[in-house]
Formats: structure tokens, sequence, C-alpha cells
């Protein structure tokens, strides 16, 4: 029998999926954001990085975000 969210793998599938979903506006800003020439730290929360950001060191820090 498969693992299920009735077992302790539950939240982390649960976790996983979230993730996933978010990449979904994450994927096409960070490769926006890489196509200026600047580097964030992650793919995770680019989208708000992109939104946020006023300076490239934010950008790339991910501070003051």
């Amino acid at each position: 029998m498969g693992t299920n969210s009735t077992t302790t793998r539950g939240s982390m599938v649960a976790s996983t999926n979230n993730t996933e979903r978010n990449w979904q506006k994450d994927m096409p800003a960070y490769k926006r954001l890489r196509q200026e020439g600047l580097q964030p730290k992650s793919i995770d929360g680019a989208a708000r990085i992109e939104s946020r950001a006023t300076e490239k060191w934010q950008v790339e820090t991910g501070i003051g975000i």
C-alpha cells in the first residue's frame, strides 16, 4: 500500500506540492531576473523579490525585501 496523508509523510507531500505550486510564479520571474543579468539567491521566492526589489543588491542578497 502506498503512502497517503494519514502517514507521517503526508505533511512532507503537502509541503512539496505547495513549493511546486509556487514555482508556477517563481520560475518565470527567476528567468526574467537572470536575463537582466541579476542572480537571485534561489528560485524559491523569485516572484516576490522581482516585485519588491528596487536595487540590484536587493535581488542578489534578498535583504530588505
